[in-house]
Order: structure tokens, then C-alpha cells, then sequence
């Protein structure tokens, strides 16, 4: 959901609707904003997570911002979920907050495919590897979360509000926000 008067999205699941609903207002705002001196763009999340895809290109984005001086604040009052968590611990450094009682969860995902020969399975194979390597590159550029790979293989690893700030997911808690800088 956007709303598309202002530089202010809401990102809850990352499906098909999020191409329609954020990827293009998001592309205008940068435009616009990039066009400011102090320009700047906020991301609520409050997301289950989603397609990869989707959230990457959300990522893309962001750092297309912040590449033209525009400040990319991310928020997370409820969840961040798998592709959530990657768009919130994606914001500008010092500007990710997150609400003393949420919490984010980093996985890898999940991957499917149908093979009907050992190529087919040797592709795949080498296609889902480089996904998760993604996954874990992506938490590595953003994040400072010891042993990531173990926790991340084991497909549920939870952090609250407390181990997001000092593992570099979030910088702040939401109740040191403010509306407008």
C-alpha cells in the first residue's frame, strides 16, 4: 500500500501486488525526492515476507535512493519477516527503527523446482545455491549477526527488538522516531 502523495509506503507482503502498489510510486518518489536537498522516503514494514524477486528489486530501489542523498528510513512496528527483514535492515545506517516489541525473522527460503534430467537437477542445483548465497550476502552487506549461516540454515531464526539493534539489523527503537526530521 502507498500512499502516493508523499514519500511514505507501507510494505506488508512481498507479492504481486507490491510491483503495482509500491515498486512504481516508489520509482516516482526517488524522482522526486532526488530532486530535494534533504530528500527522503519511509518504509513501514510490517510484512510476513514473500518473493524474493520482489524484495530485491525493493532493495535495488532503496539503494538507488540513497546513491542520489536521499534517506532511506525504514520502520517495523509488528514483523519483518523473511523478505520483510531484508527491506528493513536495508534502510540508511542510523535510520532503521524497529518497535520495542517486534522482531524480525532471517531464513533462507525456500526454492522449488521439477526435474526431469540430471542436467535439469545440476542447474537447479546450482540455481537454489546461488539463491541462498544471495540471502546470506544480503545479511552479510547490512547486518552483523554471528555464526549467520548456521542460524539461517536452520530456517527460523527469530530476533527480538534487543538482538536486532545489536546484531545491525535496526539502529534505533521506534519511540526515538520522529515524524519529521
Amino acid at each position: 500500500m502507498n500512499n502516493s502523495e508523499d514519500n511514505t509506503f507501507f510494505i506488508n507482503d512481498v507479492d504481486d501486488n507490491l510491483e503495482r502498489d509500491i515498486v512504481v510510486p516508489l520509482i516516482k518518489q526517488i524522482e522526486e525526492q532526488a530532486k530535494l536537498r534533504d530528500g527522503r522516503i519511509d518504509l513501514w514494514v510490517n510484512s510476513f515476507g514473500g518473493y524474493t524477486h520482489l524484495c530485491f528489486q525493493i532493495v535495488s530501489l532503496m539503494e538507488l535512493a540513497k546513491r542520489n542523498n536521499i534517506k532511506v528510513r525504514t520502520m517495523v512496528n509488528s514483523v519483518a519477516y523473511s523478505s520483510g527483514s531484508m527491506i528493513a535492515c536495508a534502510g540508511s545506517p542510523g535510520e532503521r527503527y524497529i518497535d520495542r516489541n517486534a522482531e524480525h525473522l532471517l531464513h533462507l527460503g525456500m526454492t522449488g523446482s521439477i526435474e526431469t534430467t540430471v542436467q535439469q537437477v545440476e542447474r537447479n542445483y546450482a540455481q537454489k545455491n546461488g539463491h541462498f548465497k544471495r540471502i546470506l550476502d544480503h545479511y552479510r552487506k547490512y547486518a552483523d549477526v554471528p555464526d549467520l549461516e548456521t542460524h539461517l540454515s536452520d530456517d527460523s531464526y527469530f530476533l527480538n527488538a534487543t538482538k536486532c539493534i545489536k546484531y545491525k539489523l535496526a539502529d534505533k527503537t521506534l519511540d526515538k522516531f520522529e515524524l519529521l526530521p
